[in-house]
């Protein structure tokens, strides 16, 4: 979608104003979070550009409006373009140094309390200090709050409070997408359902590229061998079985209907060579990789 429907779509005003410095408590089932205050900065009332500063609590900075570029520490840039937000974790140093001169953006603060044990790595995950593109509902959500908040008299606090965990559940789905989505889901599951449950979807959101177990252990902070064994005991299969699969449906897909060469998807699913991938495919599909795009290509 272009910038330009993106702004006739999903308008926002530009004007400053404050969705309220306050100290308000969202709690739910997964999380708690203190939001010390949140507010929308038009670039016609007051300047996008800050002081090169640091905080204890979360920051999130959301473009509204124009892309804006942020200096964090010393050494590193970050471009955030229309409709995207980053999450600046407590003491980091940061400035926005950069940007469109006509725009608008959203900034937030707030602590966070991890309730659920399936969330427990989200404080890594809101650390990576990449933007994420907001959600389908972000913007509309907003849109109300500062709607509300602005023209009606008062707002109770339990609607802005409301409004406020609507937009935390948004920014967490945003970024950590395959926790928040099935987490209805898996707390009806045990505890080691629900792990695998959660590292099914990591894998298959990468088709199995690019993954070893050990990244996977890493990731969920769960050593190898009793991932290993967790796995085979709710699957029935290894977490290198489970690995190699999605990588195999990713190449039957690109080998059926694509033209690519062998060579280049084999460098789109991680292999050394198309040799590698051909003996990898046969292991599976007791044919290589020529007689399955043959025999596919024969069916359509």
């Amino acid at each position: 979608m272009s910038l330009e429907n993106r702004e006739t779509e999903r308008p926002i005003e530009r004007r400053s104003h404050s969705i309220g410095k306050y100290d308000i408590i969202v709690e739910n089932d997964f999380m708690k979070c203190r939001i010390y205050w949140a507010r929308v900065i038009g670039s016609e009332t007051e300047s996008l550009f800050t002081q090169y500063t640091k905080h204890t609590f979360y920051e999130i900075q959301y473009a509204l409006e124009g892309r804006i570029v942020m200096q964090i520490e010393k050494n590193k840039q970050i471009c955030i373009e229309q409709s995207d937000f980053i999450i600046i974790p407590p003491d980091t140093f940061h400035q926005i140094v950069d940007g469109d001169t006509v725009g608008a953006r959203f900034i937030m603060a707030f602590s966070l309390e991890i309730k659920s044990n399936h969330l427990k790595n989200l404080p890594e995950e809101l650390s990576k200090l990449i933007p994420y593109h907001e959600t389908k509902h972000m913007r509309d959500i907003l849109n109300i709050a500062i709607k509300k908040n602005y023209h009606d008299t008062p707002i109770r606090r339990s609607l802005i409070t409301s409004y406020l965990e609507c937009l935390m559940l948004e920014f967490v789905e945003a970024a950590c997408p395959y926790r928040i989505q099935e987490l209805a889901e898996i707390e009806d599951l045990s505890e080691n359902e629900a792990r695998v449950s959660q590292i099914q979807r990591f894998i298959a959101d990468h088709n199995g590229i690019g993954i070893r177990p050990a990244d996977v252990s890493q990731r969920f902070s769960i050593s190898e061998r009793h991932l290993n064994r967790i796995f085979v005991s709710v699957t029935g299969k290894t977490l290198k079985e489970a690995i190699n699969r999605q990588k195999l449906e990713k190449i039957e897909e690109l080998v059926a209907t694509t033209t690519l060469s062998f060579k280049e998807i084999s460098e789109l699913c991680d292999f050394a060579d198309e040799y590698g991938m051909n003996q990898f495919f046969k292991r599976y599909n007791h044919c290589g990789l020529t007689e399955y795009r043959a025999l596919r290509g024969s069916k359509e």
